[in-house]
């Protein structure tokens, strides 16, 4: 019961707070709420999905966007300014914007690539090449990795540098100079390795990895055989091109 009235106070509130029309108002409110809430408020208000996004804060707003239902989110998409579509789709993650714009017709997908950054326009097209129901469409591009001719003090001011916007930290990739992948390394090993240890003396070559054409349910079974949270995907020469968690 509690729960049911904390969500009709919440709805109460927004109500309220929307019909004043004050943006500063507006956005303070949604931005003091959870993101479950909010995407709730969404799918109860659909009309004001849009007006909801555009006035939260971008972080915020790309966490509730990627999690609405396909028909929001379109609906979203379509009624949001064009720079601000251009934004939010920048910054949702690799893997939730394809996801999203393989729902979409192919001459819709066509013209929000052109909005994209060109990096995320080059990683967007590439995770979209690859076939339905391939792991290629599954795996995100924001992973760590590592030289292995790297010491550890390297690799763990190479993690405090990018480690913010990976998926996981939990596991590190290891390259060899050609950009092939060779190995990977749990972060307990790096942290407890002598800093000027280096990264070819802890690995053993002894890996599990997916490539980029498996099925997707393949992918399934593998995960489930070897108990792992992210496997690494590699193309036909070896390279790593993201991971799956």
């Amino acid at each position: 019961m509690s729960e049911e009235l904390e969500a009709i106070s919440i709805q109460e509130q927004f109500e309220s707070v929307i019909q004043t029309e004050d943006k500063l108002r507006i956005r303070e409110f949604l931005n003091n709420q959870n993101i479950s809430d909010v995407a709730v408020l969404i799918s109860e208000y659909d009309e004001f999905a849009s007006q909801i996004i555009s006035n939260m804060s971008m972080h915020r707003a790309v966490s509730v966007f990627k999690i609405l239902d396909i028909s929001f989110q379109k609906q979203i998409i379509k009624e949001l300014p064009a720079y601000k579509s251009a934004e939010l789709l920048n910054e949702l993650a690799a893997d939730d914007r394809t996801s999203f714009l393989e729902e979409l017709p192919s001459e819709v997908v066509k013209e929000l690539i052109k909005t994209l950054n060109p990096e995320e326009r080059k990683i967007t097209l590439s995770l979209l090449g690859y076939p339905e129901g391939s792991v290629g469409r599954l795996m995100t591009p924001d992973y760590i990795a590592v030289r292995n001719n790297w010491t550890m003090a390297r690799v763990l001011e190479h993690i405090r540098t990018v480690g913010k916007d990976s998926e996981t930290i939990d596991v590190i990739y290891v390259l060899n100079e050609m950009g092939q992948f060779v190995d990977d390394m749990r972060i307990r090993e790096v942290i407890l390795a002598s800093p000027d240890k280096i990264v070819s003396d802890l690995i053993d070559n002894r890996y599990v990895f997916l490539k980029v054409t498996d099925d997707q349910e393949v992918a399934n079974q593998i995960f489930k055989m070897n108990n792992r949270m992210a496997l690494p995907v590699l193309d036909e020469n070896h390279i790593l091109l993201g991971i799956v968690t």
